[in-house]
Formats: structure tokens, sequence, C-alpha cells
């Protein structure tokens, strides 16, 4: 069995069909819309500015009470 059955022909490789400008374009736009999604969620359901995070109903006493004996 010859070995040049696997081997890629030698013009396989391709010219990138994108241009700095649109790939700096693209880069800007994802960056833009996932620091908005970001936003969006902090906005919509606070997790990192909420002081009572894993309390949104009930906010828990912390104080200390003496049981009755």
């Amino acid at each position: 069995m010859p070995q040049s059955i696997y081997s890629l022909p030698s013009d396989y490789t391709e010219d990138n069909p994108f241009t700095k400008r649109e790939i700096t374009f693209f880069a800007f736009i994802y960056t833009i819309s996932v620091i908005l999604l970001i936003c969006m969620y902090e906005y919509l359901m606070p997790v990192i500015n909420n002081p009572t995070y894993p309390h949104y109903n009930r906010v828990p006493s912390y104080e200390i009470h003496k049981t009755p004996k």
C-alpha cells in the first residue's frame, strides 16, 4: 500500500478569507456582546453586587439568642 494515499496535497492550505479589518471588527463586536450579556445578567439576576445573594426571599438573622431552659 503506497504512503501517498494518506498525504495531503501540496496546495491544500488556502489563503485567509478574512482581512485584518474584518477580524478586528468581529473581535470588537464579540467583546462588546459578551460584556453586554454579563451586564444584562447582573441587572436582571444580581449575584456579584447583591449583599443578600444566597437569601433572596428572607435574610436570616445572625444574632445569638439564649435558648430557654
